[in-house]
């Protein structure tokens, strides 16, 4: 990847927090799926050999995914969902109907 690759690839992904050091290393951290301490290192040799879609699949490793569940016959999307809802989720009981 170029570096021009790169920065358009930073300037489409908002949500990628990004940082550089003295001797070239790019410091990476995904804003929805990583922590404030957390970040990916990739120093410039492996950059140059990194594709834009292997870059977005190393800092995403599959978080990307998201939830549904099906209520009273609907289907819905959990992760627009608050801190109580998501509560309520873990604690309904499961049964099977035979």
């Amino acid at each position: 990847m170029t570096l021009n690759e790169l920065s358009s690839y930073l300037e489409a992904s908002p949500h990628i927090m990004w940082a550089n050091d003295d001797e070239g290393n790019f410091y990476f951290r995904h804003e929805h799926y990583d922590g404030e301490h957390e970040k990916v290192k990739i120093e410039p040799k492996a950059l140059k050999e990194l594709s834009v879609e292997k870059l977005d699949q190393i800092l995403t490793a599959g978080r990307n995914v998201d939830h549904i569940t099906r209520i009273t016959g609907y289907f819905s999307r959990i992760s627009g969902w608050n801190k109580g809802k998501k509560g309520e989720l873990k604690e309904r009981q499961r049964v099977t109907v035979s």
